[in-house]
């Protein structure tokens, strides 16, 4: 049973780090040509007001046993209705895309809409992506190596959900400081 949960998770891992990859390189293009024009200490302030309020909206998640801001779930759950119709490979690989679009089932924390953002306004670089999937993906796969799946999906009973909103948390604290010191110490 474990080694079928961590091949379908090792897949929808594969699956996240590729979209996310692919869809904060394309907002990254997008911006270059719409807000680049902008000053750069304007677009740095608008993703340092985002982070704040991202942080005081995980907080309101945390304290209430919730999710974050987003979107709910578009990749359908009946897909896996137990019948086996449809091969798990193929249903680990839509989730992962689903999710590596980071906009359409997101709610752990509002770190994945300031990165969108952020790659936007050009102030994170367009290889943000691949980061965001890889820390999406190694926990997901250390928590099913150690975790109870049972309890996925149920934040007030799954730990693992906290710690994710308490890391997405400490990202978003740290993400003004980083820009910050990116753009205004180095430079």
């Amino acid at each position: 049973m474990r080694k079928r949960n961590l091949r379908f998770v090792g897949i929808l891992a594969l699956a996240h780090i590729a979209a996310a990859g692919f869809m904060v390189a394309l907002l990254y293009q997008i911006g270059t040509v719409t807000f680049a024009r902008i000053p750069l200490a304007v677009r740095v302030v608008m993703c340092a007001v985002a982070a704040v309020v991202g942080i005081a909206l995980d907080f309101r998640a945390v304290k209430r046993g919730t999710f974050s801001v987003g979107l709910h779930r578009q990749t359908a759950k009946t897909l896996s209705n137990g019948t086996g119709d449809t091969p798990g490979w193929v249903i680990a690989l839509l989730w992962g895309l689903d999710t590596g679009l980071v906009w359409t089932t997101f709610r752990m924390s509002c770190a994945s809409w300031v990165l969108l953002l952020s790659s936007l306004l050009n102030v994170a670089p367009q290889w943000c992506g691949l980061a965001y999937g890889v820390f999406f993906g190694v926990p997901l796969i250390i928590g099913t190596l150690t975790g109870d799946p049972s309890a996925i999906g149920r934040p007030s009973r799954y730990m693992l959900t906290r710690v994710t909103q308490g890391g997405g948390i400490s990202v978003l604290l740290l993400l003004p400081l980083g820009v910050l010191w990116s753009h205004f110490l180095v430079t």
